[in-house]
């Protein structure tokens, strides 16, 4: 980050919430995300909600910010691995702590007392070894002593964001992450196969060293149960749950429900019409200034084009989509529409019809790819 950028930032935020002020939106969660929002003390974090309760009716259910375990000096130095250090495959009912202190407690609290209710953590993974190709400057060391002194903090629910399909990664290596998993008994976590997408932070991991599908999907189905095994449910093709501590904000995605986003980058959908902010710092903030649209792609949304998104997005989730009431939501009878395509997936076994009700089989989630091309 460039000295002032956090200040350009701020302006601009200030600046792209005064045109939506007085449109009548309300909104019920809100997710402070992208770049490194961890970097924001908890002065900035209430700055930000004051500024925004200024603006819209706000009842936020949940406020999620995302965190990042190296942005933190959490670990003493005589925890920190050294490139040398023998790493032992743990036992599954390995539940060893690091016994470690913080001079980052304060702030942690500091976020909840600004109203952050749900902490998202990019762990990534709890193996040194996996750690080091992906270029991370956090030790699994760190990332669980964060996510304890998170815990302590108050958060109401902590989660984690893991990755699978990483060249050089080992069975050992899994269990070693599903042991960090236990020790943190997260709330949430995000499951993701890592992928080569141009412009993404990991794209140079998978560039010279590709992972087989297979051998990525099998790691995936590996953690998918161990962490199924520690009460944590799938309730969308990568996102498992406790009972009750689903993502509320990423509920409204899947589920195809209006959002607004501020800043660089930022999504929004809202009404027929989804948009992207020009994604440069400074493009963004420039058009903000004179007065122009920080826009730069705005999509215009007939009703058929909108329920079949909605449909794609909603059979996402492991429980899928109720085709009639989503149907009537767009004025579009979704089961004529789509007749052919949905009973030839349910001929080959990869989409279940319960009544009005259609899902991917949980079994089949990983190809679920085959099934929603289908539907383009």
């Amino acid at each position: 980050m460039r000295p002032g950028d956090l200040d350009i930032w701020r302006r601009g935020l200030i600046r792209e919430s005064d045109r939506y002020a007085g449109t009548g939106l309300e909104f019920d969660t809100l997710y402070l995300g992208g770049g490194t929002p961890s970097l924001l003390g908890p002065q900035d974090v209430r700055a930000l909600l004051d500024l925004l309760k200024d603006r819209f009716s706000m009842r936020l259910a949940e406020f999620t910010l995302e965190a990042n375990p190296s942005s933190f000096n959490n670990v003493e130095a005589g925890n920190l691995r050294t490139k040398d250090e023998p790493r032992a495959c743990p036992s599954p009912q390995d539940t060893k702590a690091h016994p470690t202190t913080s001079d980052d407690e304060q702030r942690l609290a500091g976020w909840v007392e600004a109203g952050v209710t749900r902490l998202s953590v990019g762990v990534q993974s709890f193996d040194d070894d996996v750690l080091d190709i992906l270029g991370r400057e956090s030790s699994e060391a760190q990332a669980a002593e964060f996510v304890r002194l998170a815990r302590r903090a108050g958060f109401a629910s902590v989660g984690l964001d893991l990755l699978v399909g990483v060249p050089g990664e080992t069975r050992c290596g899994l269990v070693k992450t599903l042991a960090g998993v236990r020790r943190s008994a997260p709330d949430h976590v995000s499951l993701y196969i890592l992928e080569n997408v141009e412009g993404l932070p990991f794209e140079t991991v998978l560039r010279g060293n590709p992972v087989e599908d297979d051998t990525a999907a099998d790691a995936f189905e590996f953690m998918a149960a161990g962490l199924e095994a520690e009460g944590l449910r799938r309730y969308e093709i990568s996102n498992f749950a406790r009972p009750g501590r689903e993502s509320l904000h990423n509920l409204k995605y899947w589920r195809y429900q209006p959002f607004l986003g501020l800043g660089p980058s930022a999504g929004s959908h809202i009404g027929n019409e989804r948009w992207m902010n020009a994604p440069r710092l400074d493009d963004w903030a420039s058009a903000l200034e004179e007065g122009r649209d920080p826009r730069a792609e705005i999509v215009s949304l007939e009703p058929a084009v909108a329920a079949k998104e909605a449909l794609i997005s909603g059979l996402r989730l492991v429980k899928g989509v109720d085709l009639r009431r989503l149907g009537d939501r767009f004025g579009i009878d979704l089961l004529a529409r789509y007749e052919k395509e949905i009973n030839g997936l349910a001929g080959d076994g990869l989409l279940l019809r319960e009544k009005d009700r259609l899902r991917i089989p949980e079994e089949r989630l990983l190809v679920s790819n085959a099934v929603l091309s289908r539907f383009v």
